[in-house]
């Protein structure tokens, strides 16, 4: 018998702790929220029963408006597009969301896959957090354009990433796949140096 590790992308540059960095003088914190599960699911959102499904089985509302979350039961639920949706959840929890989404969806078209292992997510948080995020992705992060809440997927130099905003201008969650993983960190780190 093979005895498995689970490991970040980052195990050998997180293990260091949080980051400190600084833009114009002011600081923010980066930090990796390590080995969540996330599921990827696919449905139609008009269907009442896929809603009610995925209400029953996750605890949260389905999204159905472009770049909205819903938050709750440490779970958050991204809208992706039209009919697609990540569901991010605390670690060892993933395998029995994944069953009561199978088992409730039943007979519907529908697609639910995990993609925690090919993700990971960093938090960043401090004044300097929407500045630093600023040198390299072209979304406006000022409170009045990106408010707490504010979901988006873009770039942040070369890596795509989904950008959850926490509170406005100071606390983010950037998930980007993990293949990419290492290199965001170092440019995040690198541009606020």
């Amino acid at each position: 018998m093979t005895n498995v590790t689970l490991e970040t992308p980052l195990v050998n540059i997180a293990r260091l702790g949080k980051r400190e960095l600084v833009v114009d003088g002011r600081s923010c914190l980066l930090d990796e929220i390590g080995l969540l599960d996330m599921l990827n699911l696919r449905g139609d959102a008009a269907d009442p029963a896929f809603a009610k499904a995925v209400f029953v089985s996750t605890g949260l509302a389905l999204p159905v408006v472009a770049n909205t979350a819903s938050v709750g039961n440490q779970r958050q639920l991204f809208w992706l597009g039209p009919d697609e949706w990540l569901l991010k959840t605390a670690a060892g929890t993933g395998d029995a969301i994944e069953a009561a989404l199978r088992a409730a969806l039943a007979g519907k078209h529908f697609s639910v896959v995990q993609v925690g292992s090919g993700n990971t997510t960093f938090s960043l948080q401090g004044a300097a957090a929407a500045d630093l995020i600023s040198r390299g992705c072209p979304l406006d992060l000022h409170a009045r354009s990106f408010p707490d809440g504010s979901l988006a997927q873009s770039h942040i130099s070369k890596a795509n990433v989904v950008l959850y905003c926490l509170q406005a201008e100071t606390s983010f969650e950037i998930t980007v796949r993990r293949s990419f993983a290492e290199y965001l960190f170092k440019w995040l780190c690198e541009a606020g140096s």
